[in-house]
C-alpha cells in the first residue's frame, strides 16, 4: 500500500465525531480507517458500475457478429471520414 501524503479535512458536529471515534474504537481500527474504508468501497463500486455496460446475450453475440462481419460504409459514413481526415483528425 503506498504511503498516504494526501489529506482529506471533514467537517461535522462533536457529536457525530463522537460516535465515529467510539464505533472505531469498538471496531479496533483507527478513526480515518474506519470513515475511509466504507468511502473508497462505494467509490469503487461507483465508478465500476458507471464503466460497464450490460447487455443480453443475444446483443452481445450481435456486436461480435457486427465486428466478424461490420456492413459496407454509407456513403454518409464515407463523407463523415472524409471530413475527419480533411480536419487533421485521425478516427483509424
Amino acid at each position: 500500500m503506498p504511503a498516504a501524503t494526501d489529506r482529506l479535512e471533514v467537517r461535522l458536529p462533536s457529536e457525530e465525531k463522537g460516535l465515529l471515534a467510539r464505533a472505531a474504537q469498538l471496531e479496533g481500527v483507527k478513526l480515518s480507517q474506519f470513515v475511509l474504508a466504507p468511502a473508497l468501497k462505494r467509490a469503487r463500486k461507483i465508478i465500476a458500475d458507471a464503466e460497464q455496460i450490460a447487455t443480453t446475450a443475444k446483443g452481445y453475440r450481435d456486436v461480435l457478429d457486427a465486428l466478424a462481419k461490420p456492413p459496407k460504409p454509407t456513403k454518409a459514413l464515407i463523407a463523415a471520414m472524409r471530413d475527419y481526415e480533411a480536419a487533421g483528425i485521425q478516427w483509424r
